[in-house]
């Protein structure tokens, strides 16, 4: 199962919501850390999507140690 940026975002917003009810500051502490987990988690599958989808580098222009020949 595949769970988009959107998803994550909505699941945030959902914490902040939560957030905004909570009868604690400690409890609300807890749903906007939640939240923001949810959006650095869309962040990073973001990211990934990215690198992800671009055409790879030919061997010889990556950026690796080249071995000499023994």
């Amino acid at each position: 199962m595949v769970i988009t940026p959107q998803e994550y975002r909505r699941m945030a917003e959902e914490c902040f919501g939560w957030a905004s009810e909570a009868q604690t500051d400690e409890v609300r502490l807890c749903y906007v850390n939640l939240a923001q987990t949810w959006l650095d988690a869309a962040s990073w599958v973001e990211d990934v999507s990215h690198h992800c989808s671009q055409t790879p580098l030919p061997l010889s222009e990556r950026p690796y140690p080249k071995h000499d020949a023994a």
